[in-house]
C-alpha cells in the first residue's frame, strides 16, 4: 500500500530544494566548483521525468505555463566558432576563469520567461566539433554519470571532449604557454540554478497571490 503526498507535503520537499539550490550555489561562488554536481543533482529531481519517477514541479503542476527564466544568448547557426550560452570568461594576469552571468545582464542577452520544453532543450552550448548541449544535456551528465549522484565508468565522448579536452577551444596565457579554460560545464550549470532560483520565486509568488 502506498499512501501519496499531500500538496503541502510536496510544498515542503520544494522548500528544502531550494534552500539546497542557494546553499550549493553560494559554495560554488565561494570556489567550491565541484558544487555544480549537486546543482545537477538538485535540478535533476525538480525537472526529470521518467517512466519510472516523476518531477517534483511536475508533480506540483509547475512546469506549465511561461514560468522558466531564459538568460540564454540564442545560437547563431552561422556562427562558426563555439557557442557559450551562458557563461562570460574573465581574464587577470596569469589566470582566466569562466563566470556564470547570474543577474548581470551582458549586452544582447535575452533576460525572458518562456515555457519550460523550450528553456529545458535550448541549446547552451555549442563546441567546436559541432556538438550540442542543452540545460537538460548538461544537468543530467554530472546527476547520472559525472559524480553527481552517480559515477560511471565511462562518459559519453562530446560530453568527455567538453569536460575533459576544452572541445569549446578557449584558453589563455599563463605568461609562459597556452592553458585551456576549464569547467564551463560547471559554470553553466551555476547559470542554469540562478535561473531555477529566479523561477520557483517567482511562481511561489504568483501561487501565494492567487491562493
Amino acid at each position: 500500500m502506498k499512501i501519496k503526498q499531500s500538496k503541502d507535503e510536496l510544498l515542503a520537499h520544494l522548500g528544502d530544494h531550494l534552500m539546497f539550490l542557494k546553499s550549493s550555489s553560494a559554495a560554488f561562488d565561494a570556489g567550491h566548483i565541484g558544487e555544480a554536481k549537486r546543482l545537477a543533482v538538485t535540478m535533476r529531481v525538480l525537472f526529470h521525468d521518467t517512466n519510472n519517477s516523476k518531477s517534483l514541479l511536475g508533480l506540483l503542476k509547475m512546469k506549465e505555463g511561461t514560468g522558466y527564466y531564459d538568460t540564454g544568448f540564442d545560437l547563431n547557426k552561422k556562427n562558426i566558432s563555439s557557442h557559450l550560452g551562458l557563461v562570460g570568461t574573465k581574464h587577470s594576469p596569469g589566470k582566466s576563469t569562466y563566470y556564470a552571468f547570474l543577474d548581470h545582464k551582458v549586452s544582447g542577452q535575452p533576460r525572458k520567461f518562456v515555457f519550460f520544453p523550450k528553456w529545458w532543450s535550448k541549446t547552451v552550448i555549442k563546441d567546436n566539433n559541432k556538438n550540442s548541449f542543452s540545460r537538460r544535456a548538461l544537468i543530467l551528465a554530472l546527476a547520472n554519470k559525472d559524480g553527481g549522484a552517480h559515477v560511471d565508468p565511462s562518459l559519453d565522448q562530446a560530453y568527455s571532449d567538453l569536460s575533459r579536452k576544452n572541445s569549446v577551444g578557449i584558453s589563455f596565457s599563463d605568461g609562459e604557454s597556452m592553458q585551456p579554460l576549464k569547467d564551463v560545464e560547471a559554470h553553466s550549470v551555476r547559470q542554469i540554478a540562478y535561473e531555477v532560483e529566479v523561477s520557483i520565486e517567482r511562481q511561489m509568488r504568483k501561487c501565494l497571490t492567487n491562493a
